[in-house]
């Protein structure tokens, strides 16, 4: 950065930062997911072109735009920001000239990149096919078009609601000359998507094709030298709400009056920060983040209040619902940012959950139009509760609040069930075993932090140990946290490894997910000089992953991946470390090397704001580590002046550079009092309004804060133990060890037998349940002894990252469940499945079976049929097809074992042969992609 004069942006010449300063553009190349269309802040309308005309198979048009592109389908009226699922792009409108078709490849048009012009409430093209300029303007609830059309030629309007997602039904009718309004009712990643919308033209149309019912509609526009307006309002309620939206919204045909206050309305809201200095780039980053902050989520009940619940019926409320609550990606620094820019909003947000809860039995997780997705982990509604009340956020029913959380994490679904019995979910209960345990104990935690503000011990108490969860997945071997199964540690363990024990990540990106209980966690680990080396380790990794391909895990500095959110938090941990200024380093080289004022200018998905959340909290010096928390940590500013218009008075966040360059921040003062303990600073004294001063110069070499005391004892629950052993089946014996990250002594039972004191390792010569108890916390490890070994040749390759044992597999007597993700279930893409087994003796079978999953939803499918071929000598093979019976349209996953009788003769060399059934079928989202046999065991009998 340059601090002289001369690089200075004063923001007093900057009269619209909408108009100015942000760039709609930013993430809409390379994996940002973002859109360049018109809206207001936090506005149900978001109308936007549309480059991509299928979103189920095509990972960067989520939001039905990629920069990249050339061609655009149309405008439609919502649209997500951010994500990596697609939906929305609903109620799609092409203007045309001269002729009209209803084929996509018909009415798609060119365009040029130089005819784009974009800011915070307005975009604008020239369709090259037609010659038509089209001007996209909105409200909260109306999308209003302006299209200059060339003259001397028939114009014409198509309405196109099968764009995009699986259409399960529709309507299209003219109510008058200028008005058409109809129904759209659709399944995708909101499984029942009901939009209602009203189209009003400023001039007459006429029905050229389609009608009542229709999927499509072309209008015969009357001719007219003046520029086009449309207006479409839409609804979650009814046609007649999306008129009322329209009627009181935008009673006028004012096109330039639209977009005039829609800027203003961006101009309030970008306002409340305000940044000087720093180059003009800087500032449109700046700004760009602020504005992608408020664009979700947003505003979902009609102007009279109504508003479709999770019930699927339509209530009426007296406050603002909302809806797309992205809450996995945006409890970390969104939610947070918005209890001091928008308490009231925030307020109306936890309202809305405890309406989700009243209707849906739980609070949200990935709430998308009045759909629970059930999309990521955890239950972070409870996050943005905790965080909104300690810091000030009261106006609202807190005993339904905290019963609502109660109830929702004392679900049994999503491996809750297990975590609640067992203290963590093993890989056998859930996938993503290691990230639902770490993101519940954090959730439990706010429960407690919540429960105990509002003054309910026995509950804080209660989820306060449960968010010691974290502990039970610790391996102090390695230092990280990691998947279990049968009582103990998931190997081989590979901590760059992507696997399905982690969300979007691996071993590096969640090692530190623990910021709500680091005193213990530093305990364990060895304390503040621990946790340095722990984090260097984690930013000076190689950046290469092993295992399965994710596309999430993009923005790399070592293994710490800015492109996705598990590891968001942690360049900031380093204040707790003993060398805090490398905090600066880190977080400095992501605001510059991670952002950036173009396209491809975010390092990963938006999702929602919170990767723009991140951005403006970092530019500003501060962080919230621990949402639920009061403090913020403080970093570096990234420009010499930033003024926050809000709460009590103004906060003004000014740096003073000493020495010649900003690299390093000496000295922290609180409205003249010197911050010298530690990096911290409440955030509800911000809000009082005052002055941060921050003095910089050049950084200090690898001078650093003197270590602490050592840590102290450790004084948390007991942990589970960890129960060692080769394997969990053997052929003579097998030798289990016991241990425990925490102080204790173990004891042990084996089958139902008496407890004994654990001195040293344990000889299993049969099948048994080894049952290890430390304090009260307990854990079971089931061995089977196989009798008879078993040998098997595989023919086939199986993909690495569903290699369950690994090459024997599918002789190992572990079953799977339904679920292909929990580590049992062998995968073969594309191909049959061919492998030999011998056994060490004949041995007398009645029947032989092959045992396999199907999940449509996931591309896999039952073999076509199973061939069983079977020998006493090698030399002589009888042969026996089964086919599979099961339709392959049937939705849902199952399980079933193929099975060829035998009627008692001796085996000793088994052949199987699971034949491919083919492509993804007609009718699946997929089809025509290349499938999956999923296979667990061959079964004897």
């Amino acid at each position: 950065m340059i601090w002289g004069v001369t690089a200075i942006i004063g923001f007093a010449q900057q009269t619209s930062p909408a108009r100015d300063l942000v760039n709609p553009f930013i993430g809409t190349g390379g994996h940002g997911h973002t859109f360049p269309g018109a809206c207001v802040p936090n506005g149900m309308v978001q109308l936007s072109p549309d480059t991509r005309p299928d979103g189920y198979n095509d990972w960067d048009g989520c939001a039905g735009y990629h920069y990249s592109d050339s061609l655009i389908y149309g405008f439609s009226h919502t649209h997500l920001s951010g994500t990596g699922v697609a939906d929305l792009c609903d109620v799609l409108l092409m203007p045309m000239s001269g002729r009209y078709t209803s084929d996509p490849a018909g009415y798609r048009s060119a365009f040029r990149k130089s005819s784009e012009r974009a800011h915070a409430g307005y975009y604008k093209v020239r369709l090259e096919r037609s010659g038509i300029q089209a001007e996209l303007t909105a409200t909260a609830r109306v999308g209003v078009h302006r299209y200059a059309m060339p003259t001397g030629q028939q114009q014409f309007m198509l309405i196109d609601l099968r764009h995009r997602d699986q259409l399960l039904c529709s309507s299209i009718t003219k109510v008058s000359d200028t008005e058409i309004a109809g129904t759209r009712r659709s399944s995708s990643w909101a499984r029942d998507q009901q939009v209602f919308f009203v189209v009003r033209f400023s001039r007459e149309v006429e029905l050229v094709q389609g009608g009542s019912d229709s999927t499509k509609a072309i209008l015969g526009i009357r001719n007219s030298s003046e520029p086009l307006i449309v207006k479409v309002g839409i609804s979650s309620v009814s046609i007649e709400g999306a008129r009322k939206n329209l009627d009181a919204e935008v009673p006028h045909w004012d096109f330039d009056r639209v977009r005039n206050e829609a800027e203003a309305a961006w101009n309030a809201k970008l306002n409340k920060i305000q940044v000087e200095g720093g180059t003009r780039d800087e500032q449109r980053t700046f700004y760009t983040a602020l504005y992608h902050s408020y664009l979700a989520p947003y505003i979902f009940n009609d102007v009279d209040g109504q508003y479709r619940g999770m019930d699927g019926q339509v209530h009426k409320a007296d406050h603002n619902v909302y809806t797309v609550f992205s809450l996995w990606d945006t409890f970390r620094a969104l939610h947070p940012l918005m209890t001091v820019l928008e308490p009231d909003m925030t307020r109306d947000w936890i309202k809305t959950f405890l309406l989700h809860h009243a209707q849906g039995g739980r609070l949200p997780v990935w709430e998308l139009w009045g759909n629970e997705t059930d999309c990521m982990i955890g239950y972070h509604s409870v996050s943005v509760i905790a965080d909104a009340y300690a810091n000030g956020i009261r106006d609202f029913d807190t005993k339904a609040a905290l019963a609502a959380m109660v109830a929702t994490a004392e679900q049994d679904h999503f491996g809750l069930k297990a975590y609640r019995e067992r203290g963590y979910i093993s890989s056998e209960d859930e996938p993503e075993s290691v990230s639902r345990t770490l993101e519940y104990a954090y959730d439990d935690w706010c429960i407690a932090r919540f429960a105990e503000l509002i003054g309910e011990q026995e509950v804080a108490e209660r989820f306060r140990t449960r968010s010691r969860n974290w502990q039970h997945l610790f391996d102090p071997t390695t230092g990280f946290f990691r998947a279990r199964r049968n009582g103990g540690f998931v190997e081989p363990f590979d901590p760059y490894e992507v696997n399905f024990h982690f969300t979007e990540a691996n071993a590096w990106q969640y090692g530190l997910f623990v910021a709500h209980d680091l005193d213990h966690y530093l305990r364990l680990i060895g304390g503040p000089s621990a946790l340095t080396a722990r984090l260097d380790a984690l930013f000076e990794a190689g950046t290469s992953t092993t295992g399965r391909q994710q596309s999430d895990i993009t923005g790399l500095i070592g293994q710490y991946a800015h492109g996705n959110e598990p590891s968001h938090s942690f360049a900031y941990l380093y204040a707790l470390s003993d060398r805090p200024q490398r905090m600066e380093i880190y977080v400095d080289r992501i605001l510059r090397e991670l952002y950036a004022d173009r396209p491809d200018g975010l390092s990963g998905n938006e999702d929602c704001g919170q990767m723009s959340a991140w951005y403006v909290w970092s530019a500003m010096g501060l962080y919230p580590l621990l949402p639920g928390d009061t403090r913020l940590v403080i970093g570096k500013p990234l420009f010499p002046k930033v003024t926050l218009r809000t709460g009590d008075g103004p906060l003004s966040i000014v740096s003073e550079v000493h020495g010649g360059q900003p690299d390093h921040v000496e000295l922290v003062h609180w409205n003249d009092r010197e911050l010298s303990e530690g990096r911290w600073i409440e955030r509800n004294e911000l809000l009082k309004g005052g002055t941060l001063h921050f003095e910089l110069g050049p950084r200090a070499g690898a001078a650093g804060v003197p270590p602490g005391e050592e840590p102290a004892a450790w004084d948390g629950p007991a942990a589970v133990p960890i129960i060692d052993a080769a394997g969990r089946t053997f052929l003579d014996s097998l030798v289990v060890s016991l241990r425990c990250i925490t102080p204790g002594l173990l004891h042990y039972r084996i089958n139902e037998g008496a407890e004994q004191l654990y001195a040293g390792p344990i000889v299993l010569r049969e099948s048994a349940t080894v049952s290890a108890r430390h304090g009260d916390a307990r854990v079971d490890g089931r061995f089977l002894r196989i009798t008879g070994g078993r040998t098997v040749t595989l023919q086939s390759r199986y993909a690495a990252q569903y290699a369950a044992g690994g090459d024997g597999a599918l002789v190992d007597g572990i079953r799977g469940g339904t679920d292909f993700r929990t580590g049992e279930w062998q995968g073969y893409e594309g191909q049959d499945v061919l492998f030999a087994v011998d056994l060490d003796r004949a041995e007398r079978l009645e029947r032989v079976g092959l045992s396999v999953l199907q999940d449509p939803k996931s591309w896999i499918w039952y073999p076509k049929e199973v061939e069983i071929i079977t020998s006493m000598n090698g030399r002589q093979w009888s042969s026996t097809v089964v086919p599979n019976e099961v339709p392959r349209e049937l939705e849902g996953a199952r399980q079933q074992v193929l099975w060829a009788a035998l009627g008692g003769r001796k085996v000793k060399h088994i052949r199987v042969v699971a034949r491919y059934a083919g492509p993804c079928p007609e009718g699946h989202p997929g089809v025509g992609g290349t499938s999956w046999i999923f296979a667990d065991e061959l079964l004897l009998e």
